[in-house]
């Protein structure tokens, strides 16, 4: 009866995501900002045969939308398909937790590390969202369960693994994270346990079945760009590291502007080594200490993980343990390089999920090997500290959820209607976020990092824009334009056509003379 437990916390897991996510019409401002500029678009254009614009991500994720839109005819209905994705992979991801650690600790403590992994922090909360986070997630887990599996042959487990860590790299360029932990697995920690020229030739194979995989977007990257392994992750490297450049911004802004000062890795390495190589152990123990914050899972798990994994080295060591820990730590030393989001770190959530079951497992196996808590009573106690995790957990996470669900921007579906109304689409329309463009088939025209109006207006006279849309995120990140906030107060070549007052957006028409 017990093992269709995990089958039944899938489905009241999904359940649970369906009611959500029908609360979820259309993308925030926050990390869906990237649909609306990055995945949706691509998807379209691969859909079209064209070449994909995101240069930090590969095309993994928007060839997905685009396949999965042919085939379910929601090619014109992008976010739908992408939410919707989200909540199968989320469904997905606690199932493969759930295997890997029921074959590492056993049974109990995989239901435990399912239950923990799907109510943590902010994992509910991105499980509904339109973007790569869970979808990146899945591929990584079932890459680990498939080179732990046993069901195929050695070198089926290879070439599977092999394909799962190439679509992985295909969705996220730090998927190479996989591609290390798993040669160094089959070489060095010999989890097939085989002469060297064996893992010699499971590692060729692997390689081998990885470059196919990542082939067709390694071959297409390197006719677009002139390299098979180009992207622009360097900007986020940049900033980063060199925050005094961009006054310790992350966003758009940032990147936009540093890419007038970098172009390549070796630019940013180069810039100052001295400061590079300073910052990064700080960088990484700060990625470290805030692995333990409540937005990726409650201090307690987080704590418990660490004594999990201290325990699980010294009495449950294999080469399958330390592979998960190899891809955990590969996967720290990669995401060290970049700036602090809970979403970059769900990976090293899932980790922390089964490691921390294991250590009330544990501990618990010692005390009664010891003597203590033998009465039948007591059984119970590991399941009830792990019950007590669990509601802690998603206490935390049912205000993420809450707080995702309330920040729906709903003037831009209303500035949206006023448009289609209006007829107005093809055009090119300013603004710092794209959403209102995408949704009302406009073209997105990023708000230009200008100070003053008359800058506004030189950059508007260089660049033919059709209209500027001024909201809250406008105002917030162009506090020197904040006369626009009023139509009352705005310059005569900006004609305010339509006015949402709370939360505030204008629309304004562009009426500058003709040269």
């Amino acid at each position: 009866m017990k093992r269709w437990l995990p089958l039944a916390v899938c489905v009241l897991h999904c359940l649970t995501l369906i009611y959500l996510a029908r609360q979820h019409p259309f993308g925030t401002f926050a990390t869906e900002t990237d649909f609306y500029h990055f995945y949706a678009p691509d998807a379209e254009r691969i859909a079209a045969g064209q070449f994909p614009q995101n240069t930090f991500q590969g095309p993994g994720y928007p060839a997905t939308l685009a396949l999965l839109g042919k085939l379910t005819g929601l090619g014109h209905d992008l976010f739908t398909l992408a939410k919707w994705l989200s909540v199968v992979c989320a469904v997905a991801c606690g199932w493969l937790a759930f295997v890997l650690f029921a074959r590492l600790f056993g049974f109990w403590v995989g239901v435990g590390a399912q239950l923990l992994l799907i109510a943590s922090g902010e994992f509910p909360q991105f499980s509904l969202n339109a973007a790569t986070d869970v979808f990146f997630l899945l591929l990584c887990l079932a890459a680990l369960v498939a080179f732990l599996g046993e069901r195929l042959t050695v070198r089926g487990r290879v070439a599977a693994t092999a394909a799962l860590t190439g679509a992985a790299y295909v969705t996220r360029y730090n998927g190479l994270f996989l591609l290390a932990a798993f040669v160094l697995g089959i070489l060095l920690l010999d989890v097939f346990a085989q002469s060297w020229r064996v893992r010699g030739q499971l590692t060729a194979l692997f390689v081998a079945v990885f470059l196919l995989t990542a082939s067709p977007w390694l071959i297409a990257n390197y006719r677009q760009h002139g390299s098979p392994l180009y992207n622009t992750n360097y900007l986020n490297l940049a900033t980063e590291f060199y925050p005094e450049l961009v006054k310790g911004k992350t966003n758009q802004d940032a990147t936009r502007l540093l890419a007038e000062r970098f172009h390549s890795f070796g630019d940013v390495l180069r810039h100052d080594p001295a400061t590079l190589l300073k910052r990064y152990p700080e960088n990484l123990w700060e990625s470290l200490r805030r692995s333990a914050n409540d937005t990726l899972a409650n201090r307690w798990v987080t704590w418990l993980a660490w004594l999990g994994i201290l325990l699980a080295l010294w009495v449950k060591r294999s080469s399958a343990v330390l592979v998960v820990l190899l891809a955990a730590a590969l996967y720290l030393l990669l995401m060290g390089l970049n700036h602090w989001e809970t979403r970059y770190y769900f990976f090293l959530l899932a980790v922390y999920a089964g490691f921390a079951v294991f250590a009330v497992a544990q501990t618990f196996a010692w005390l009664r090997a010891r003597g203590w808590l033998l009465q039948p009573a007591f059984a119970i106690l590991p399941a009830g500290v792990v019950a007590l995790l669990l509601i802690l957990t998603l206490t935390q996470a049912r205000q993420y959820v809450r707080e995702f669900l309330d920040s729906h921007p709903q003037e831009i579906l209303l500035a949206r209607d006023y448009l289609q109304r209006a007829g107005i689409n093809g055009k090119r329309i300013v603004a710092r976020k794209p959403h209102l463009p995408y949704l009302s088939h406009n073209e997105w025209v990023f708000f230009p990092q200008v100070q003053t109006l008359d800058e506004l207006r030189a950059w508007a006279e260089s660049n033919p824009v059709d209209y500027l849309a001024v909201g809250k995120r406008e105002l917030k990140e162009r506090k020197k334009l904040s006369a626009l906030g009023d139509p009352q107060k705005a310059p005569a070549w900006l004609q305010p056509v339509w006015v949402n007052e709370e939360p505030p957006l204008i629309i304004y028409r562009l009426a500058l003379p003709a040269k």
